[in-house]
């Protein structure tokens, strides 16, 4: 079976969508993009928002940013994520105990996603998505009046995954790392032969791969991060050993791949906030030995004249989460 697409979102409605809004609730703050279906069957970007982190209140956009639907993208560390081999056929899944193999003790506490991959007389492969129960209350909360109407509820590092992989045919058919690096948490998924081959979030984000880089360097995260970025200060192996943990996962996940598919993946995707300077690929290219590639979604998506303000192209490493859910909405729900 071809590769369809990661996604293991909690479905909220149905229909056939030409006009959704992808928001992301992520940890620095509440990043829109609101995509519509033109004649002919493309789509644009039409708009582009950003405004600060919301708490428990009511979400309330521009009006040029209010489109019917709602694709929800939610970043907590209790989520859990991962790709499944389960010794069985897909339509025999009834008595798996899923909250179990996802390591979640209390399953009532969860409301749990599944996304069959792929399927054969004796394995199943399936993309899971667990978000605590008190997450996703908080985050429809914010739509109890008004638009959008939510269709979809997802991790947002899977959602900038799937953007990752709709907008660039190449990263279906060629083995490549996809990694998506929030505040608090990293995913990761990689795919070969046109399948999702690992897929996992760790709780590695680069608020702590920064936190780590200012410690060896005597310095707070904050002025690490501009230090080091801007190339004040020359600290190579410092933002080596910051970044190991999170290369030591993907390593490990490369090499699991490596020994069940015999395929050596040489390529990384990775998007993300940090990596809006691009010297923060720099580490995990060193690490992985292989090319890394940033993906910055309002650059490369189609849009519509001035969707884009240039403040917030600037930003357009932050809104992969956004665009991702956005784009999977719409190609979801084709005709």
């Amino acid at each position: 079976m071809d590769f369809s697409g990661i996604k293991a979102a909690l479905s909220l409605g149905g229909g056939f969508l030409r006009d959704v809004v992808g928001i992301d609730f992520g940890t620095t703050g509440t990043r829109a993009v609101r995509v519509s279906r033109m004649g002919g069957g493309a789509w644009s970007i039409v708009r582009v928002w950003s405004g600060p982190a919301t708490g428990s209140g009511a979400c309330v956009l521009p009006r040029d940013m209010r489109a019917p639907a709602g694709a929800l993208a939610v970043s907590h560390p209790g989520i859990v994520s991962k790709l499944l081999s389960i010794p069985r056929p897909s339509n025999k899944l009834d008595d798996v105990p899923i909250a179990e193999l996802l390591g979640i003790t209390d399953p009532k506490a969860f409301r749990i996603a599944i996304e069959i991959q792929d399927s054969t007389a004796g394995e199943t492969h399936a993309l899971l998505a667990a978000l605590p129960d008190a997450v996703a209350r908080a985050t429809l909360s914010a739509f109890v009046q008004g638009f959008p109407a939510p269709q979809s509820l997802e991790v947002a590092g899977l959602a900038a995954i799937n953007g990752m992989v709709l907008s660039i045919p190449g990263n279906r058919d060629q083995g490549v790392i996809l990694l998506d690096l929030g505040a608090e948490t990293a995913t990761v998924a990689i795919i070969v032969a046109r399948k999702l081959a690992f897929a996992r979030q760790f709780r590695i984000g680069a608020n702590a791969i920064m936190r780590k880089l200012g410690e060896s360097l005597g310095m707070d995260a904050e002025t690490a991060l501009g230090a080091v970025g801007e190339g004040i200060v020359d600290a190579e192996g410092q933002t080596g050993a910051a970044f190991e943990p999170l290369a030591r996962q993907i390593i490990l996940g490369r090499d699991f791949v490596s020994r069940r598919h015999n395929v050596r993946p040489g390529r990384l995707v990775v998007s993300g906030g940090l990596f809006q300077t691009p010297c923060w690929a720099e580490p995990l290219a060193a690490a992985l030995g292989v090319e890394v590639t940033v993906w910055n979604p309002l650059a490369v998506l189609p849009a519509a004249p001035d969707a884009i303000t240039p403040g917030l192209a600037a930003q357009g490493c932050r809104f992969a989460a956004a665009a991702g859910a956005a784009v999977a909405a719409l190609e979801a729900k084709r005709p």
